[in-house]
């Protein structure tokens, strides 16, 4: 009789923790799922901007050639999954992994092969870049839901980030290689400091963009493990004294946590790992002899600051804006951002301060020419982290009705500013929109000169020979006849790492072919049978110029 009033308050007490359980549980899944509303209206939305504004894409045919050519002769390879390599270097070899080529290769042959809504291939393949840089920034405004657990929140995150698209608008609308990382890489700061702040649920978005971006360029496999090592060493820091039973802990309780960043890992680590094994060292064998070679750094510090400097500011006097927007940040998170933010907060400006000094380790060692900036446009994210941290600050500092009209204020603008902005119609007349001399990236003619080569050929294959100057030509060229079944090869070895062994002819493709040369112009008395962007298109002997060219 005793024991019955304890008894009951015993099964009071876990009844109600029970109940606190579930509710807790309900409240996390609800959160979970208005922050999957915010990552998809956001990313819908910037789609939708972007398409309207490229409509053109609907209805006028493309076909690319120069890096928009090398990179669609991988993607072509990717739509048979046989890709295991990323895009090419300059350098003479490829990026670690295929990721952005197979979501090229998605977009090509969704929009153009099967629900035919583009007339050509390339088109395609814009629609799914549009997808994946929107999904990006789609991401970081999720991350700020996360924190904030308000619209205004995520939508502080996304005028932000936006602000730099409204800036730099390529990031969201250009398929060149430099600016596809860019986004990649604020979101995966954005996600690193999320988790080393405290919020493990965000590990799968900081594995699934530094996959991304160890795939797209080599110098990520400096930048992804050391900031990831530094993340985790945050995370693992408060329970150092008891370390073995907190991992067992987490690999038992946390599955929503590891799991999806171990499927996300593995299946970005197949392409690459069985490009080693079939073709050791593969391109890591040339990334080591590369970076010991004279190509790579050897730059002072000075010409790494003043580099770094160059992402905030081209003209004189950019010290300021780092060391203002700092001192800003900094204020915010001390006496004007919620006490429940300021983690986070602080997070970003570390891990800020943490890619900056990688990214001057990376000039001083890694890049070859300091005037190719377009090998650090990602760290276009030390200005736009800094001025996430000063938004989301303010704005949730403010009161809510205040807050979320400071918010969605930023948002109408930024938006609007890159929906008037030129550079987000994507541009067909220059590879690089910051640089206008960089040229072209697509030809009306190629069509027409595959075609007008293959009959005269008569099914036999076509040996390409050409100066160096119009490789940009040749991979056009390439690319429009595989897609037109007709069979095409480059003469020249050396070109391997920008048309892959596939375009490589062998000794019998030259001796049984029908050789053709690609000249400034026809030698005296020679037929032009196609006059591409930069090249004519000659027949010729098989191991010489013709007379004439300057060859």
């Amino acid at each position: 009789m005793g024991e019955g009033p304890v008894s009951i308050n015993r099964e009071r007490e876990t009844q109600v923790r029970a109940e606190k359980a579930g509710t807790d549980r309900t409240s996390q899944a609800q959160s979970r799922i208005r922050t999957w509303w915010v990552v998809v209206a956001a990313t819908a939305g910037l789609v939708v901007l972007l398409c309207v504004r490229n409509r053109f894409l609907f209805s006028t045919r493309l076909y690319e050639d120069a890096d928009m050519g090398a990179n669609s002769i991988l993607v072509e390879q990717a739509r048979h999954f046989t890709l295991l390599i990323g895009n090419y270097s300059r350098d003479h070899f490829h990026h670690p992994g295929p990721a952005y080529m197979y979501v090229m290769a998605a977009g090509e042959s969704l929009f153009w092969a099967w629900l035919h809504v583009v007339p050509t291939a390339w088109n395609g393949q814009l629609l799914a870049v549009y997808a994946l840089t929107s999904l990006f920034i789609g991401l970081v405004a999720g991350v700020g839901y996360g924190w904030t657990r308000s619209l205004r929140g995520a939508a502080a995150c996304f005028a932000a980030v936006l602000a730099l698209a409204a800036v730099h608008p390529a990031v969201l609308s250009s398929d060149w290689m430099p600016y596809l990382y860019v986004l990649a890489y604020v979101s995966f700061l954005v996600a690193a400091a999320s988790v080393a702040a405290g919020h493990g649920r965000d590990a799968w978005v900081m594995a699934l963009t530094g996959w991304f971006l160890i795939h797209g360029h080599a110098c990520f496999l400096l930048f992804v493990p050391v900031i990831s090592c530094a993340v985790l060493a945050a995370v693992l820091w408060p329970h150092r004294h008891d370390l073995g039973a907190s991992v067992r802990s987490f690999f038992a309780t946390q599955r929503r946590v590891w799991v999806p960043v171990a499927i996300i890992s593995a299946i970005f680590v197949l392409p690459i790992v069985a490009d080693l094994v079939l073709h050791w060292p593969g391109q890591f064998g040339k990334y080591l002899a590369f970076s010991s070679s004279g190509k790579s750094g050897g730059h002072s510090v000075p010409q790494a600051v003043r580099t770094a400097l160059w992402y905030w500011s081209s003209h004189r006097g950019a010290w300021a804006l780092p060391v203002a927007g700092y001192a800003v940040a900094a204020a915010v998170i001390r006496w004007l951002a919620p006490s429940s933010l300021r983690r986070f907060l602080v997070a970003l400006l570390a891990v800020n301060v943490l890619s900056s000094l990688i990214f001057l380790y990376y000039v001083m060692n890694g890049m070859d020419a300091l005037n190719r900036y377009y090998e650090g446009y990602f760290y276009w994210s030390a200005p736009v982290i800094t001025l996430l941290v000063i938004v989301l600050g303010a704005v949730e500092a403010m009161p809510r009705p205040l807050g979320a009209a400071a918010a969605a204020g930023a948002v109408l603008l930024t938006l609007a500013a890159l929906a008037v902005a030129p550079d987000t119609r994507t541009s067909t007349n220059s590879s690089d929109p910051a640089v206008v001399t960089s040229g072209q990236d697509t030809d009306s003619a190629l069509p027409a000169a595959v075609s007008a080569l293959a009959a005269r050929s008569g099914g036999h294959m076509i040996v390409l020979r050409l100066k160096h100057q119009f490789w940009g030509d040749v991979t056009g060229f390439l690319v429009q006849a595989e897609r037109t079944g007709v069979r095409a090869c480059v003469a020249d070895p050396v070109y391997t790492f920008i048309v892959t062994s596939q375009f490589i002819c062998t000794p019998a493709d030259i001796a049984n072919g029908h050789v053709y040369w690609l000249l400034p112009a026809a030698p005296p008395g020679s037929p032009v049978l196609a006059r591409l962007r930069q090249a004519v298109v000659v027949p010729g002997p098989a191991s010489s110029p013709p007379a004439g060219t300057g060859g």
